[in-house]
């Protein structure tokens, strides 16, 4: 049995990937993603070195390279990638994957869409596509996952990453609260996905404890040490161009990954359980508690090149 990890390089992704490698159920693994810099090979190269599962790598950079590797695999885990310029629509690659894999005899068919990898401007689109999907492939599983937390988390670590090396966090109090998953726990889902559970249904995943993003902040702020406090607003340059506004000169300023980090702040939404056949997630792990019992620690082995060549960061 096969599986193809559609999107793999993100930190979210490696998660399944982790789930689906130590499962021992997969002969082979495929890791395709549209791997727009050599960076976002690099990562997905070090994580995997740890798994004895045959695991390969797949560059997707057409329609043609997406039909390719499709057939090669009989089940299909789709993640929505963390790439946020290189793309202009995060929705285009999922209604391709779906138009494709509707053709082929999946055993499994699931996607994962996390909130913080949204492209912000099209925040609303998914449940348009997830009514579409199940028209055309009746066992897909869709998963819409509230902001994650824990090792795997791109929000979470993201963060931890400025507060780290100092760097301003432009931040805007909207009064909106988060109902934060932990990583582990929607790999947990996955898992089950990936076994057989829940086929054709929508599900959202969220913890069951709300919290606003500056408590957020704070929490991963004292994970992180003594040494270490957040720099809230602190940048001179940021009270004149924020990251959130929509011109020039700040994607000249900022990287892409943290412009949508602060506009995810600003326009964040909670996440109504209606529309979904299931809320799911048991026994979750609290973020408080998890932060409190848990350092934080950031790895700057894999700089992304990108980022460096922005003048901001």
């Amino acid at each position: 049995m096969s599986l193809l990890l559609l999107n793999a390089s993100n930190r979210i992704a490696q998660g399944f990937l982790k789930v689906a490698a130590e499962s021992g159920k997969y002969e082979k693994i495929i890791c395709a993603d549209i791997f727009p810099t050599y960076f976002t090979v690099q990562r997905l190269l070090k994580f995997k070195q740890q798994f004895s599962t045959k695991i390969e790598l797949f560059k997707v950079g057409d329609r043609q390279d997406l039909h390719d590797v499709i057939k090669q695999a009989n089940n299909l885990l789709y993640v929505s990638h963390d790439y946020y310029q290189v793309t202009a629509s995060k929705k285009n690659l999922l209604v391709a994957t779906l138009d494709l894999a509707k053709t082929r005899n999946y055993k499994t068919v699931a996607y994962v869409a996390p909130v913080e990898h949204d492209h912000q401007e099209e925040i609303d689109e998914w449940k348009h596509l997830e009514v579409e999907g199940r028209r055309s492939i009746p066992q897909l599983v869709g998963i819409r996952s509230d902001i994650t937390f824990g090792p795997q988390s791109t929000f979470t670590n993201k963060i931890a990453q400025r507060i780290y090396n100092g760097q301003s966090i432009y931040f805007k109090t909207t009064g909106q609260s988060c109902a934060p998953i932990f990583t582990g726990d929607l790999e947990a889902i996955v898992a089950r996905v990936l076994a057989g559970d829940h086929a054709g249904k929508l599900l959202l995943a969220k913890g069951h404890k709300h919290i606003d993003f500056k408590s957020i902040i704070h929490l991963i702020e004292d994970s992180l040490g003594n040494n270490y406090k957040a720099q809230l607003n602190s940048s001179f340059i940021e009270k004149i161009i924020h990251p959130t506004n929509n011109c020039i000169i700040g994607q000249q300023l900022y990287c892409p990954s943290y412009i949508n980090l602060t506009k995810l702040i600003a326009n964040y939404k909670a996440l109504e359980n209606t529309g979904y056949d299931q809320v799911v997630g048991d026994k979750l792990v609290d973020i408080e508690e998890y932060h409190k019992n848990n350092k934080t620690v950031v790895d700057q082995s894999l700089k992304a090149d990108y980022e460096l060549s922005y003048l901001i960061g």
